[in-house]
Order: structure tokens, then sequence, then C-alpha cells
């Protein structure tokens, strides 16, 4: 069993969102101080930028992917297995550029981020703000620190976030066993967890059209991502 469907993964996030959590009491949690900076973000960054890298290397052992078109050149290219690397990679795939996460934590709306926004522009390679961020910090500490900032840190989370409730191993262990991908169904029985996730394999970048009508989003006490509706949905051939 993999790290994925095992819970290790999100149990590791989840690690990560409490100290995130936890920290919220010493710092004002909102938007317009998103460029406050501290050495506590600097370790928490450092860590989800390792946990994000981690993701990503262990998502390219998953078979399925080689359904892809682009994915056997890509593995056949020879090419280090860093940021740009998976952006290639998985951008296709989970259209993560467009993927957004609504943030809120007690008494506070921090706003929407879209964490993986920079996968958009692949012309000029462009990666994420934060991981520019988690980089510098990582092999400049003392030059950098300045960019340990409320906002990279929060992108950066929410970055593991999404790839936590989009990849499929991932997903199927939290409609099965965590409360965290839920539905508004109302006047009409929950489906089964066997079904839910049915209609999820059905589409890598959020539910087929037979959710149409329902919002299926997946929850945390500081994350909410709404899944894409997606037109083009089909069965998958997933190896979960």
């Amino acid at each position: 069993m993999s790290a994925f469907n095992r819970g290790l993964a999100w149990y590791r996030y989840k690690h990560l969102e409490d100290e995130f959590i936890n920290s919220t009491f010493y710092f004002p949690f909102q938007d317009k101080h998103k460029n406050i900076w501290s050495e506590f973000f600097s370790d928490l960054l450092t860590k989800i930028g390792n946990s994000v890298d981690t993701f990503f290397r262990d998502m390219l052992k998953d078979p399925m992917f080689d359904n892809f078109s682009h994915v056997s050149t890509l593995k056949m290219s020879g090419r280090a297995l860093d940021i740009n690397y998976f952006r290639d990679f998985f951008e296709p795939i989970y259209k993560l550029s467009s993927a957004e996460v609504q943030t809120a934590y007690g008494l506070t709306l921090y706003g929407k981020c879209t964490p993986f926004e920079g996968f958009l522009d692949k012309e000029n390679n462009k990666i994420p703000k934060w991981w520019f961020a988690y980089d510098h910090i990582k092999h400049k500490w003392f030059d950098c620190i300045e960019e340990a900032t409320l906002e990279h840190t929060i992108n950066g989370l929410a970055s593991l976030f999404l790839l936590n409730v989009l990849h499929k191993e991932s997903q199927k262990y939290l409609i099965e066993y965590q409360d965290v991908i839920i539905s508004d169904f109302s006047n009409i029985s929950e489906p089964t967890s066997a079904y839910t996730f049915n209609e999820f394999k059905k589409s890598m970048i959020g539910i087929s059209k037979g959710f149409s009508g329902y919002n299926y989003r997946a929850r945390t006490p500081l994350f909410i991502h709404f899944f894409r509706l997606d037109e083009t949905a089909k069965v998958l051939n997933l190896h979960t």
C-alpha cells in the first residue's frame, strides 16, 4: 500500500495544518497582513515545500499516469525531477493552475487563493511564487528570511491540501475513512462512499456531470475546495 491509500500523506498534511492553526494566536491572520514574515513561517514553509516535493515524487510512481499521452515523452526526457518537471507532468492532468481554495479560521475570512496559478504560464517556465520563497529560504536562509511570509506559507499549505484532495489514491482514502470530502445533498439519501468514489474516478479535476447541481467540497478547519464540474468526465482506467 502507498503512503496515500494508507493515509500517511494526509497525516503529514494535517500535522502541518495543525501546526499553522496553533500559531494563529500570535499574529494577525488576515489578508491585509499577508506580507508579515517570521522565523516560524520559514521553518513551516520549509517543511511544507519538502512535503509537496515528496508528494509529487510519490505521485510519479502511480501507473495510472501512463494513460496520458504526454507522460511517456517526459519519462524518456531524462530531465531532473524538479518543480518544472512536476508542472509539465501534472498540470495537463489536474489543471492545478485553476484549482482554488477558500481560507478561513476562527473569526477571520482570509480569502481565496490559487496556489498553483504559476503553472499556467508554461511557456516561460513559471512556477508558484511560494515555491520560489521556499527554495530561497531552504538554500539561503540568512539572505531570504523575509520571504517567509504569511501569504507564501498559506499558499504552500493550500498546495499540499489540493494535492491530497485531488490525487486519486489519497482521494479514495479521504472519501472512505475521513470526514473531509462532503456534499450538500438534501432531501435524498447521501450516496455511499463506493458510489461517490466511482463518480470521482471519472474526472481528474473534480466531479462528473452525475453530480451536477450539488456542491462537493473538501473541507478542513482551515481550507475549503469546491470540486470543479468536469463536462468531459468519463470512466478512467485507474489503478485504485
